[in-house]
C-alpha cells in the first residue's frame, strides 16, 4: 500500500534534470514557431481552397499546445469542424475542454510565447486587398463624365484623384476573395483580417474593456485601425450608430462613459458593438452570456440573432450552457479534453445524443417539469492534459466502456449525413452508413 502511494506521488513529480530537459525543448519549439509568425511571405504562400464552398470557416486537425514548465499541455488536440456561411455553430463542453483555445486559435490570439498553434489548418474565406507591383493597396477612384461623354477620374482642388468612399465611410480599395489558412498566416497579415473580417465577443466584458478609456475611445480605436481614410467625425458617428444597433437607449451618453459606470448587460452590449463595427463575416462569441442574469441573457441572445440577420454573417457560439445552444445554434460541436467527440445539427445532438459524454451532459441539466432529488454528475475526472492516454479519453468515466475502448483512440465516424460521433459503440452503424 505504501509503495502504491509512493508510485502515485512520482506520477506528479518531475526531477530537476527532467525540468531542465523540458525547458530546453520548450525554448527550441517556441523559437521555431515565433520565427514562423514573423516571416515575410507572399499571399500565395498561405492561400488554400475550401473543401466545401458553402463554408465560411473549415478547421481541420488543429493542434494548439501550451509549453509549460511541467510539460506540453495539449489544449486543442486534433479538432476538426466547419462553420457554414450564414449559420450559427455552437461549441459546447465542460470548462477546460478547449473551446476558448480553439476560438483564440482562429483569431491568432493564443497567449504567446508559451501558447502556439503547432499544426493543422484554419481555412477562412476572406476579402483581401489587391496589391500592385510594389505591394501597395490599389484604390478605387471616383469618376465623372466630361463634356465629350467620356468617363474620367474625378480630381480634388489640388488636382489629386479622389478615392471613393465605402459604406463605412472609409477609402475603397480593390478587393479579391481568397481562402486563407489562418494557422499559416504571419502575424502582420493576420492584422488585416482580425477585427475586420473575423471579430470576437469576449466572455468577460469587465476585464476585456480598458478601465481608463471611455467607451467611445475604445469603439473609435477599432474604426481608426480597420477603416482606412475615415474621419474623426465619421468614426464617432459609426460608433454611436453601433451603440444604437445593440439596443442602448442613450448611445451619446454611453459613448462618453467609462466601463465601470455601466451595468453588466450594458458592458456586454458594448463588447458586441465593438465586434460588429466593421461588419465582419464571422463573429466568434466566447460565452457572451455567462456573467449575466437570465433576463439580460435572453436579451443578448435575441440581439445576436437579430444582428446576424442584418449583417448576413455567421456566428460561432462558445458556451457550456446547453439551453443557450438549443435556442441559438443550427449545428453543434461537442468537445472533451481537446477533441471533438460528437457533432451534428441541433436536432441530432438534443433529440438523439450518441456519445456517453453528450448523454451525461444532457442528464446533468436541470429540468422545470421533472422532480429529481439530486442532479446527475458524470463520475471521475478529466485526464491530465500533459500526459494524455492513447485510448479514448472518456474511457475511465464511461458507464458503457468495453474492451475495445482500451485500444486506439476512436476516429470521428459518420452515423448519418449530418451526425458524427467518436465512439466504438457506433462503429457498426458507421460501417452500414459508409457501405
Amino acid at each position: 500500500m505504501a509503495n502504491e502511494k509512493t508510485q502515485d506521488k512520482k506520477k506528479h513529480y518531475i526531477s530537476r534534470k527532467e525540468s531542465r530537459q523540458i525547458a530546453r525543448e520548450n525554448s527550441k519549439a517556441i523559437r521555431k514557431f515565433e520565427k514562423q509568425k514573423k516571416r515575410k511571405v507572399k499571399v500565395d504562400d498561405y492561400t488554400t481552397e475550401m473543401k466545401d464552398d458553402k463554408n465560411i470557416v473549415e478547421v481541420e486537425d488543429l493542434h494548439t499546445y501550451f509549453f509549460s514548465d511541467a510539460g506540453t499541455v495539449k489544449a486543442v488536440n486534433g479538432v476538426t469542424f466547419s462553420v457554414p456561411a450564414g449559420s450559427t455553430v455552437g461549441i459546447v463542453g465542460e470548462s477546460g475542454c478547449g473551446k476558448s483555445v480553439t476560438s483564440l486559435s482562429m483569431m491568432q490570439l493564443v497567449q504567446a510565447p508559451s501558447g502556439q498553434i503547432v499544426s493543422g489548418s484554419i481555412r477562412f474565406r476572406a476579402d483581401v486587398f489587391k496589391r500592385d507591383s510594389r505591394g501597395r493597396k490599389i484604390p478605387v477612384y471616383e469618376t465623372e463624365t466630361d463634356e465629350n461623354g467620356e468617363e474620367k477620374v474625378k480630381l480634388n482642388a489640388k488636382g489629386k484623384p479622389i478615392i471613393k468612399k465605402n459604406a463605412l465611410g472609409g477609402n475603397t480599395y480593390e478587393m479579391e476573395s481568397r481562402v486563407v489558412d489562418i494557422a499559416k498566416m504571419p502575424t502582420e497579415a493576420m492584422r488585416s483580417i482580425r477585427g475586420r473580417e473575423i471579430s470576437m465577443i469576449f466572455q468577460e466584458p469587465m476585464t476585456s474593456l480598458n478601465p481608463v478609456f471611455t467607451i467611445g475611445n475604445q469603439l473609435n480605436e477599432v474604426g481608426r485601425l480597420h477603416i482606412e481614410g475615415i474621419s474623426k467625425q465619421q468614426v464617432k458617428a459609426r460608433s454611436i450608430e453601433m451603440l444604437k444597433l445593440v439596443g442602448i437607449a442613450d448611445p451619446e451618453g454611453v459613448y462618453k462613459k467609462y466601463p465601470h459606470e455601466l451595468s453588466g448587460g450594458m458592458r456586454q452590449r458594448v463588447m458586441i458593438a465593438i465586434a460588429l463595427l466593421c461588419n465582419p463575416k464571422l463573429i466568434v462569441a466566447d460565452e457572451p452570456t455567462t456573467a449575466l442574469d437570465v433576463t439580460i441573457q435572453a436579451q443578448i441572445l435575441d440581439l445576436l440573432r437579430e444582428i446576424k440577420g442584418k449583417i448576413n454573417g455567421s456566428i460561432m457560439l462558445i458556451t457550456h450552457d446547453l439551453g443557450v445552444v438549443a435556442e441559438m445554434a443550427d449545428f453543434v460541436v461537442v468537445m472533451y479534453a481537446g477533441k471533438v467527440i460528437e457533432m451534428g445539427t441541433a436536432e441530432d445532438i438534443f433529440d438523439n445524443p450518441l456519445h456517453p459524454y453528450t448523454i451525461g451532459l444532457q442528464k446533468s441539466k436541470p429540468t422545470v417539469d421533472g422532480e429529481v432529488d439530486e442532479l446527475y454528475c458524470i463520475p471521475g475526472f478529466v485526464p491530465n492534459p500533459i500526459n494524455m492516454p492513447d485510448y479514448c479519453y472518456f474511457r475511465d468515466r464511461c458507464e458503457k466502456c468495453m474492451g475495445k475502448c482500451s485500444g486506439e483512440y476512436p476516429r470521428l465516424m459518420k452515423v448519418t449525413d449530418t451526425h458524427s460521433v467518436s465512439c466504438y459503440l457506433y462503429e457498426k452503424d458507421a460501417e452500414v452508413k459508409n457501405g
